[in-house]
């Protein structure tokens, strides 16, 4: 129903301000398309909107397996042979990302609002044998942002995740592991998120979202989900359904456990001339760690799962409406950057180019 209510919203928000601006006062303007959404990405999030090349130098934790449907229990299946590839440590992360501000309605230097769209298209590839995918990842957001006095920037809608299995990968677990057992996907469809963004003089940003599932998600798997998401079709416990799916135990998680996923960080900015040096931190909690992505482990005194990014580079300006062209370098400790191995804990280096707002 919240979903139904926020794109009836959206549609109003769509015709009413192109009608509001024309007969308006002067201190109005509008604005079909904005080159520069008011909510800046996030770039040391490894999920976030930019677009980037990377080349990924993993210093501990290689992803050698994915998890698949067992008898009450999720297994670990391999993807090589023995110990195949277990001295390789290089990927390649390509994303494309657009962060787009639209139907952009200001009143001088006190307040904007407009239509958001943040989508990328995350992957990740073997840096080593036949450069197979490993995986991608589908995201966006959807909704409203809000900047007042130059000061604060919010922002409130519908966001989606969702992971997926590169066919080689498959391919490999069926040739070199004989499983033929359904993988176990990651998916949040959708949740609610809220942010905001605050600068801080002329050079640093800091910045916070908050998102959770609402109450007719889909997701994915079945011991991430929160007791009180229910299925849109049937009205019935999501968790029952999708446990029944993947072989395992229903069992409801209590009232506490939201699925929360919290984010933090800052960015600061020293301009030189041609373009600026940048340094940027990224901190994202994960209450699902609680469940340690397996059945029957969810312990509420459990802490959440923390990753962070930490790095920069220098950013090369471009002309207008086209962003910026960064060479950066971050140090990455958490999941691997591809959603279905969100129980992949590893450690890496990341060299490459970006490009964002």
């Amino acid at each position: 129903m919240r979903t139904k209510q926020l794109i009836w919203g959206i549609l109003f928000f769509l015709i009413t301000i192109p009608i509001t601006a024309t007969h308006s006062p002067r201190s109005l303007s509008f604005d079909l398309y904005a080159p520069a959404a008011l909510f800046p990405e996030a770039v040391a999030d490894p999920h976030s909107s930019a677009s980037k090349l990377h080349v990924l130098s993993i210093l501990e934790g290689q992803p050698r397996t994915i998890k698949v449907e067992g008898t009450n229990t999720y297994e670990d299946v391999s993807i090589y042979t023995g110990d195949k590839y277990s001295s390789e440590t290089l990927y390649a992360q390509l994303k494309t990302g657009v962060n787009l501000g639209l139907f952009r309605l200001s009143y001088q230097d006190s307040v904007a609002v407009e239509f958001a769209f943040q989508g990328a298209l995350n992957s990740v590839f073997q840096g080593f044998g036949g450069a197979d995918m490993l995986g991608f990842d589908g995201s966006f957001f959807i909704g409203t942002n809000v900047k007042l006095f130059n000061i604060l920037t919010a922002r409130y809608g519908l966001q989606h995740y969702s992971g997926h299995y590169g066919d080689e990968t498959l391919e490999n677990v069926r040739d070199h592991s004989g499983s033929t057992a359904t993988p176990i996907e990651y998916c949040r469809d959708n949740n609610i998120l809220a942010g905001i963004s605050l600068p801080v003089g002329n050079n640093l940003r800091l910045y916070a979202d908050a998102s959770k599932p609402i109450g007719d998600a889909w997701m994915n798997p079945a011991v991430h989900i929160p007791s009180w998401v229910i299925k849109e079709t049937s009205g019935e416990p999501l968790y029952i359904s999708v446990s029944n799916n993947e072989g395992i135990d229903p069992a409801a998680l209590p009232a506490s456990y939201k699925a929360w996923i919290i984010q933090t960080g800052a960015e600061l900015t020293l301009p030189i001339g041609f373009g600026e040096i940048f340094l940027a931190g990224d901190l994202k909690l994960h209450q699902d760690g609680q469940t340690n992505h397996m059945p029957g482990q969810y312990a509420e005194d459990d802490p959440w799962e923390k990753e962070f990014t930490v790095g920069g580079g220098i950013a090369f300006y471009q002309a207008e409406g086209l962003g910026k062209a960064r060479l950066e370098a971050y140090y990455h400790d958490g999941r691997f950057p591809l959603l279905n191995f969100f129980y992949q804990r590893t450690r890496y280096i990341s060299i490459g180019f970006g490009f964002s707002d």
